[in-house]
This record gives C-alpha cells, sequence and structure tokens, in this order.
C-alpha cells in the first residue's frame, strides 16, 4: 500500500498526516522506546513527534515513504531529549533503529507490540562481555567510535567489527525471543 498521502486541499494535509501516524504509531513508539530505553519518555516523545508532524505536514514530499520521514522527525525529538535531559539515555544509532523497525515490520501485525519491546528489552539486558560495554561506550555514553576504542584497547577497526557483531547479537536475540513467543 502507498502511504503517500495526495491532498486535495490544504485543509487536507494535517488530518491525512494524523491518520498516517495513527497508523505507524506502534512502530514509532518502538523506535523510540528503543532510542531511550523508558517507557514513559518515549510515550512523551511520541506526542512530541505526533505534534511535530502534524505542524510540518507541508514539509512531507510526496513519493517519501511515510515511516522514514516520521521515524526522522522521532529522531529528531530523541536528539532534543538527550540535550535537555540530566539523564543520558541509551541512544541507539539511526541505522540500528531503522533495523530495529524494518525487522518489526515484517512481524505479523496482531502480534502484540509489548511482545517486540520486551523482546529487545530482554536482549539488551541479557547482551554482556565486550559487547555490552562497546554499546554502552558508543551509543550510551555518546563516544565516536575512536574514543571507544581507546577505551576498551582495541584498534577502530576492531571496535567496528566488534559493534557489528553486538548488533547482530542483538537482531538475532530479539529475532529468537519472537520466534519463541508465536505460537
Amino acid at each position: 500500500m502507498d502511504d503517500a498521502p495526495r491532498f486535495e486541499t490544504d485543509a487536507e494535509g494535517p488530518a491525512r498526516i494524523a491518520a498516517l501516524l495513527m497508523r505507524h504509531r506502534t512502530d514509532l513508539h518502538a523506535y523510540l522506546l528503543a532510542a531511550v530505553g523508558n517507557p514513559h519518555d518515549a510515550e512523551d516523545l511520541l506526542q512530541e513527534t505526533c505534534v511535530a508532524a502534524t505542524r510540518s505536514w507541508e514539509q512531507y514530499q510526496a513519493g517519501t515513504p511515510f515511516p522514514a520521514w516520521a521515524r526522522e522527525i522521532a529522531r529528531r525529538r530523541v536528539l532534543e531529549y538527550a540535550r535537555r535531559s540530566r539523564r543520558r539515555p541509551a541512544l541507539l544509532e539511526p541505522d540500528v533503529l531503522a533495523r530495529i523497525d524494518a525487522a518489526s515490520a515484517g512481524l505479523e501485525r496482531d502480534e502484540p507490540a509489548d511482545a517486540r519491546r520486551d523482546a529487545l528489552r530482554e536482549c539488551l539486558r541479557s547482551l554482556g562481555g565486550t559487547g555490552r560495554r562497546v554499546l554502552d561506550l558508543r551509543y550510551a555514553a555518546g563516544q565516536w567510535v575512536p574514543q571507544t576504542a581507546g577505551a576498551i584497547g582495541k584498534t577502530v577497526q576492531a571496535t567496528y567489527a566488534l559493534l557489528k557483531r553486538a548488533r547482530q547479537a542483538l537482531r538475532d536475540c530479539a529475532d529468537r525471543r519472537l520466534q519463541e513467543t508465536l505460537p
């Protein structure tokens, strides 16, 4: 189905954007929850995202996939949240969040969204060792890869490889947990 809104009048734009936001609410919430790790903050950020998207509906370009456009607005809300928050959120890079979102899009729509969030949360908790340390330094502490490499005593290339393996382990774990919960 094509999500690209086609507005016949200027008054129709915000209503169409709001309808698309409702259609993609679960995926946006999962994206935000993965980014900040706190369900209450994720819900607040979702509301901020919806308000911002509705206000900026004129910036949406036909042909752009709506979920990607909405995620970009959500990503900007997460960055604002990180700047204004005294707590350091466990931020994941946008490409990781996009992969999480893409993986969840292929799941059955009647599967509860809570199952996807719970699987990701449990996988993040169970990830240990160097992989978890690298993810924490890179995303939670906001270090660049060269800084992370120095902190763990590895080369930049080795650190990129560790990050790649940790992301893959997170994806595999989430997939396994979700498969275990399917009837």
